[in-house]
């Protein structure tokens, strides 16, 4: 009895029971064969896997692992659904692989369940004849899940691409920089190696040729760096002159402003100056007016002394003359 179960359950015949069975759901499958039939389906779509990877993503190596893809998909589910029944539990349980490692984690302890002995499912078998090749609509499910994951696919490998290429992107640019910092420390080296050497022995003079094939493959790589380094310096300078041309703009706006700044505080300090004058003047005037009042003064007070003066004289000639009178 133990040897025809060994027979009945091993990779071969339980990844032939789920193919046979991909589109029947109303039976039942033992938790050997689900799990045997499930690691021999896994193991051939792990193979076009690496085919896909190792052709670099090539579309016909691609359309062969979605097509393998979805037999996999379709006949691990339906045997899902088998195995549940044999359990004595609903298919509907697979809706709960729609919850993140919750709900996969109590299918994958439903799956592994042994078989119910009071088990709700009648026993059920497929009908005798019946293949699922022969009805359309089974291939049209088949097809559809087929495009479904070459699009899947597709939009993996173009993201991974698109990331690649940003990693070369910045590596070569920094190779770029790493170059020219080294560009002047190899062509030190190189100079040094292609200085010529006088010896006399015939092992110096092979181990000159051999130096100067190694100067002479130095020089060239030189050369290209050389090449290299005057692109970047064309494209430096470039970039110079437009910033020089920017900055030129950029101080003339500032010397005009300046100008602008200079010509206000000239016309301020004029005005000021101006202001300052006409003040002046006024001072000037009124001390004039002033000096003139003064001078006015003086005069009179020189005509009133020089009034006084001569009525004085009258006094003392008048005195002079009666006392004259007196005496005759």
């Amino acid at each position: 009895m133990n040897n025809e179960e060994m027979e009945n359950h091993n990779l071969i015949t339980a990844f032939k029971k789920m193919w046979s069975n991909m589109f029947y759901i109303a039976g039942k499958t033992e938790r050997a064969d689900f799990w045997l039939g499930y690691v021999t389906a896994s193991i051939i779509a792990l193979l076009f896997f690496t085919i896909v990877l190792g052709t670099n993503g090539n579309i016909f190596a691609i359309i062969l692992f979605s097509i393998v893809g979805a037999f996999h998909l379709i006949m691990t589910f339906t045997a899902a659904i088998r195995r549940l029944h044999d359990a004595n539990f609903s298919g509907h349980f697979l809706w709960l692989l729609l919850i993140p490692i919750f709900g996969v984690v109590i299918v994958f302890v439903l799956l592994i369940t042994p078989t119910s002995d009071e088990n709700r499912h009648a026993p059920s078998t497929k009908p005798a004849g019946v293949k699922w090749e022969s009805n359309i609509l089974n291939w049209i499910i088949i097809i559809v899940t087929a495009l479904a994951l070459f699009g899947i696919n597709e939009l993996i490998l173009n993201a991974d691409n698109s990331y690649n290429n940003k990693i070369d992107v910045t590596n070569t640019s920094n190779n770029d920089d790493s170059s020219s910092s080294d560009s002047s420390s190899s062509s030190q080296s190189s100079s040094s190696s292609s200085e010529p050497s006088e010896s006399s022995s015939s092992e110096q003079s092979s181990s000159s040729e051999e130096s100067s094939d190694k100067s002479e493959s130095s020089n060239d790589d030189e050369d290209n760096q050389k090449d290299q380094d005057s692109d970047k310096d064309k494209d430096n300078q470039d970039q110079e002159d437009k910033d020089s041309a920017s900055e030129q703009s950029s101080s003339s706006e500032d010397s005009n402003k300046e100008n602008s700044d200079d010509n206000d505080d000239q016309d301020k300090s004029s005005d000021q100056s101006n202001n300052d004058d006409d003040k002046q003047q006024s001072d000037d005037q009124k001390q004039d007016s002033q000096n003139n009042d003064q001078a006015k003064t003086n005069d009179d007070q020189n005509k009133q002394q020089s009034q006084n003066e001569s009525s004085d004289q009258q006094k003392a000639d008048d005195n002079n003359a009666a006392s004259s009178s007196s005496d005759k």
